[in-house]
């Protein structure tokens, strides 16, 4: 499973769109991890077959109450923590959103609010986590490219051009 992972476009939905146009639309899923909620809207109306999953940030308090603030997904056979952070204080550190992470028994955690990319490995005891930011896809023009297969996941931080 190809999907690509934005996080902080603070109005600037274009450069979501950029970064879709140039994989060519061809993913199978979409992970937003807040801070510009509304940016999506550019995504569903030119790729409206790519379903998108969204979880809110500091920044998207005026959104939908039906957007979750964190999320649990499976992955092929992955399980997935998608949050945007803030409310784990990931810009002073990492150490609460692990420990949470593994609390929920999550195998990689993707999260935003630092603006910075990190890809990483972590491990709690004999738990392995995989931690990954794609940055902000409106400052420092970064988001993730996951794959997923038969239980392996595979990050990338890719730069829009």
């Amino acid at each position: 499973m190809k999907i690509l992972v934005f996080s902080d476009s603070h109005s600037c939905p274009n450069r979501i769109l950029k970064a879709v146009n140039a994989h060519n639309g061809k993913c199978d899923l979409i992970i937003f991890l807040g801070d510009g909620l509304k940016d999506l809207d550019v995504i569903s109306t030119k790729y409206p077959e790519i379903p998108i999953i969204k979880v809110k940030g500091n920044c998207d308090y005026f959104s939908s109450s039906d957007v979750l603030e964190e999320s649990i997904l499976d992955l092929d056979g992955i399980r997935v923590l998608i949050t945007h952070g803030h409310k784990h204080g990931v810009k002073y550190g990492y150490e609460t959103i692990i420990r949470y992470a593994y609390e929920l028994e999550a195998d990689a955690l993707l999260f935003g609010h630092t603006h910075v990319p990190c890809d990483k490995i972590e491990y709690v005891e004999d738990k392995k986590i995989h931690l990954f930011n794609p940055g902000s896809v409106a400052m420092t023009m970064t988001y993730g490219v996951v794959n997923t297969s038969n239980g392996v996941l595979v990050t990338n931080v890719a730069k829009i051009l």
